[in-house]
Formats: structure tokens, sequence, C-alpha cells
């Protein structure tokens, strides 16, 4: 078994943070996913430890480093950082550990997006990863002026034309948001990137089979839905021809005891959370940790993409330790 991590990209700005997050929280229906800002206030800070963690994950020897992506927030709310140049950022820390993004895939233009994935891959020393995903929060939607009904479309009109681009191609698309007459894009990308698509429905999963490299599981799907998925992930895949590679998403925090683990985790759910439940994270000491993920592989996954469930930075940086120490090789032969 592979262990990947991402990690947060919406930092709070100052004290007025939660209590707007919190307000918003609770009005939304139960179980409904609304992003935590978490972590330091000071943007220069949250610079810096997003590359100690970048770091700590590659001297860990994890299988992978995902930073996302949200657009139009106000800094009067919290801070998000862009993308693509987070990533070129973090490369030159990370080694030969496999990067990448999760991108809301209906905000790109395919071609610039190519083009900045070429560029990327023109520097790093390892594979990138790029993740599409759909998107939920209507106020992007409304920043830009899209229907988030478009959303779903925009995403399989990108994902069906970037793949050609990467690999050279002259493409031709006619499309209902995207069209192309014969484009080409430079540099190729000179290490390989993979398209995984993301997100939490069976659509998602289907459309990961015809289109993608790779497959990466809602964060709070339940486990018999995930098995559900990959299953339909596996079959369309096979029936395009495509390599399977599921990733399965969850949340995590591993604590020397089990203890210190469930009194963090526990304090953040009590304070809002996404909408998910104790039951849907990864928790607790080394051992309890690699327990949970040999109960996944048994489930089929063969890889999973963790982010940890905590806004204390050294406590974060603790739990990247100690999957480096005592699970990562735990899990090498699941």
């Amino acid at each position: 078994m592979k262990l990947g991590t991402s990690i947060r990209f919406l930092y709070p700005t100052g004290p007025h943070t939660y209590p707007q997050f919190k307000e918003i929280f609770d009005s939304l229906p139960p179980g409904a996913f609304f992003e935590r800002p978490m972590g330091a206030e000071d943007t220069g800070q949250q610079a810096r430890n997003v590359l100690e963690l970048a770091a700590t994950a590659h001297q860990a020897g994890l299988n992978g480093f995902l930073t996302g992506d949200q657009h139009a927030l106000p800094a009067s709310y919290a801070n998000t950082f862009s993308p693509a140049p987070t990533l070129a950022r973090i490369m030159a820390v990370t080694g030969d550990m496999p990067v990448g993004v999760v991108l809301l895939a209906p905000f790109y233009e395919p071609v610039m997006l190519a083009e900045q994935i070429g560029t990327l891959a023109a520097f790093a020393e390892a594979p990138l990863i790029v993740v599409l995903v759909n998107g939920g929060n209507p106020e992007p939607f409304r920043a830009y002026g899209f229907s988030m009904a478009s959303r779903a479309r925009r995403t399989e009109e990108l994902a069906a034309v970037l793949r050609p681009l990467l690999d050279g191609e002259s493409v031709s698309f006619e499309g209902r948001f995207v069209q192309l007459d014969n484009v080409s894009i430079s540099p190729l990308p000179r290490v390989p990137v993979e398209i995984w698509i993301g997100g939490t429905v069976p659509a998602v999963a289907e459309r990961a089979g015809r289109l993608g490299d790779g497959w990466l599981s809602g964060q709070n799907t339940p486990d018999d839905l995930s098995v559900e998925q990959l299953e339909l992930y596996e079959d369309t895949a096979a029936a395009h021809g495509r390599p399977a590679r599921a990733v399965l998403r969850r949340d995590i925090l591993v604590a020397d005891t089990s203890q210190a683990a469930h009194a963090e985790v526990d304090q953040v759910l009590a304070e809002g959370y996404r909408g998910t439940g104790k039951g849907d994270l990864i928790v607790g000491s080394a051992a309890e940790v690699t327990e949970r993920l040999a109960y996944f592989a048994s489930l089929g996954f063969g890889e999973v993409m963790v982010r940890h469930i905590s806004g204390d930075h050294a406590k974060i940086l603790r739990s990247i330790e100690l999957i480096g120490e005592q699970v990562i090789g735990a899990i090498a032969d699941y």
C-alpha cells in the first residue's frame, strides 16, 4: 500500500475567521460539506508552514503530496494559495516525491493549464499529479459568472482535451464550453503527468474510468459506497482499455498515543468540521492507524491520500513523522 498526503488550502486571516465559518457551518443541513479554515493567521507563516510540511513529507518517505484549490475568497474571511505557483515553490523541497494539485476544473482554460503543467514539469524531479474535481461551493461560480449546473460538463470537456495536449497532439475539439482548432502546446512534460478525476459520487468514478489516469475517492464517502464506486471505476476503466489507479481519500491524525489523537480530533469535530463523522476518519496511534489502513487494503484500495485533522502545525508535523517512522514500513506489503 502507498500513502500520500494533501495539505489544507484555506487558512484564517485573523480571529474573525472562525466565527464567520461557524455561522455558515451552523446554517447548513446535517452532513453538508463545508471547508473550515485552520492553522496560522499570518500569511507569511502560512507559507512557511506549507514548505515545512512538504519537506517533512518528503523526509518521511510519503508517496505523494497534493495542494488544493479555491477561488474568489475574500481576505476578510480567509486565505487560499493559488495551486500552480504553490506547487512550483513546493517542488524546491520535495525532491523525488510525486507532487500535484487538486484543481476546481470548471474554472480552468485547457490550453493555459496545459502550458502551466508543461512548465512545472520542466522543473520537476518527480512525476506530477493533476486532480480534476467539480467543486461544490456556489460562491466561486457566482464570481466567475458560471452556473453550477455546468460544472460536470466543463470538467468532462477539460479532461477530454488536457491529456492529448500534454501528449503533444494537435487537438481539435468542439464542445459546449471548450472549442479548439488544431491547437498544440509547449513545453511538453519531461516527467510523467497523471490526470486523476476526484469526487464523491458514482458519476465521478465512471468519468475517471473513461477519461482519467486515476480516481481519487471522496473524503467522507462511507466505506460501503467507496467499494461500490471502486468496482464501477475499475469496470469502466477496463471497458475503455485504461489501467486503473484507485486512491482512497481519508482524513487522518496520528499521535504518540491514541488518547492524544482522539482528544485533538474530538475538539475539532465539536467546533465544526466538514460535516463528517468520526467513523469516516483515521485517528489514533501508529498501530491503530496501521490496522485501519490494513482494512482499507482488504477492501481493494492499494493507495490512500490523507489530510491531517488539525490546525496545530506541530501536531500535523508529528503526525507525518509518525507515519514515516512507524506506518509506511508496516503497510508496504499490503
